[in-house]
């Protein structure tokens, strides 16, 4: 693992009673990770339960409590986003501190590898599409404590909701994702600082709910959330899916892929002793996170079935994940068995236990599709592929599913998400159940 830096520095706004963060409820484990991974690497995740972003914090903090409220805060940090933190007068010191951090990347951002990296992620085309659904974001509603803002807004269990929260994290991934898109002006910095802006109005709400039980959960969004979701999930998921699947990835495309993960989790929010460094620390820090973690529970299974059903039951245009010539001819039901057996296939067992996913033959079909695919890829690299051209028509082809449509917005208001939250969160208690 890289550097550990102790003690954390305590977040913003999280109560000075808080309990060590190996005594939260949803730690477990503790001594066995000890023995495993050693004292100092475990307490650098626990204690990051209780840690966030503290730049983007501070700045939402400092914007939405000044003149004007929210709404004149999302202005400026908009202007600041689109126009530079120049073109805006008098910032706080809490934002310019934010843009500072953003605007000057750290000294190990090599954009050539970043490049690279986005094109040994989407050059495989319909393959990772498939491995962002079925071993990254339904697996990540493993996670028990990174979960409960979801269930408390219930923007994935209410089916009203369902559909846009999943394409707008789709979009999300993509141009975050694609060749160049974390530029300064691309549109991928722009949505994932967007969506940065997103979890802090959520902390913010949250940190003052009395429906948030910090002793439980520690911090709304986390440090140590956002690791699992940027590297465990989107990265290190999506990679091994791949791989299972018989794509020939290189040791330098996956740390370039690690790499290009690395700074989307920067801008996230995801500060740099937190953050993982390479492929290595990125494998050590998910097993040992995914050792830490409190199983799965119902308010986890309750956002993995609404998620299934939604992609089983409704079409959203460009994300078939079921090829379309096959899809026609199946009832839900076939599609739920198919769905269920690629998520064994790829997520895992024991992810799809705690998440209550059935188990059937049809898991096979991924080790069977294994030699093929293999063969294909290496016959590709024979002939000279272009990976470039192949990955850019994959997102062309994905674009179908990302494009906004008439009244729709890139990411969630985040005035509707506390919305949401106010009218749902007090039943939330009705689906956190312990196992």
């Amino acid at each position: 693992m890289n550097a550990i830096t102790l003690p954390r520095p305590a977040g913003l706004d999280v109560p000075a009673d808080l309990c060590p963060g190996r005594a939260l409820g949803r730690t477990v484990n503790y001594e066995e990770a000890i023995s495993r991974f050693g004292r100092d690497a475990v307490e650098v995740i626990v204690e990051d339960f209780k840690t966030g972003d503290e730049l983007g914090y501070a700045a939402y903090k400092a914007l939405v409590e000044g003149e004007g409220g929210a709404a004149r805060a999302k202005e400026i940090f908009e202007q600041a986003v689109n126009h530079g933190i120049g073109s805006v007068d008098n910032p706080p010191a809490e934002l310019i501190a934010l843009f500072t951090d953003v605007d000057n990347p750290p000294s190990w951002v090599d954009w050539d590898q970043l490049h690279r990296g986005s094109i040994a992620y989407w050059r495989s085309g319909k393959l990772v599409v498939m491995a962002l659904a079925y071993g990254a974001i339904g697996a990540g509603f493993r996670t028990y404590g990174g979960s409960r803002p979801l269930v408390l807004s219930r923007r994935l269990i209410e089916r009203s909701q369902a559909g846009q929260r999943l394409v707008e994290t789709l979009r999300w991934a993509a141009s975050s994702s694609k060749p160049d898109g974390m530029r300064r002006n691309g549109d991928g910095f722009r949505i994932t600082m967007n969506v940065r802006w997103i979890h802090a109005a959520v902390r913010y709400h949250l940190s003052r709910s009395p429906h948030w039980d910090w002793a439980d959960w520690g911090m709304v969004v986390s440090n140590t959330d956002s690791v699992y979701t940027m590297g465990c999930l989107f990265c290190e998921a999506v990679v091994n899916a791949l791989r299972k699947v018989g794509v020939g990835l290189s040791a330098q495309e996956i740390e370039d892929i690690t790499a290009l993960w690395r700074y989307i989790g920067h801008i996230m929010g995801i500060p740099e002793a937190a953050n993982f460094t390479d492929w290595q620390d990125l494998q050590a820090k998910s097993a040992l996170i995914r050792l830490l973690e409190h199983p799965a529970d119902e308010g986890c299974r309750a956002l993995m079935k609404a998620l299934s059903d939604y992609m089983c039951e409704e079409e959203i245009e460009g994300y078939e994940v079921i090829p379309a010539f096959i899809a026609k001819h199946m009832t839900v039901n076939q599609k739920k068995r198919l769905t269920y057996g690629l998520m064994r296939a790829w997520a895992g067992d024991d992810i799809c236990e705690q998440l209550a996913i059935p188990n059937n033959r049809l898991r096979y079909l991924v080790p069977a599709a294994r030699p093929f695919v293999a063969l294909f890829d290496r016959a590709s690299l024979l002939t000279g592929r272009n990976d470039e051209e192949k990955a850019l028509r994959a997102l062309d082809a994905f674009g179908a599913a990302t494009r906004l449509r008439k009244g729709e917005t890139e990411v969630a208001d985040p005035e509707d998400v506390i919305h949401g939250m106010k009218k749902f969160e007090s039943r939330a208690k009705e689906i956190l159940v312990h196992p």
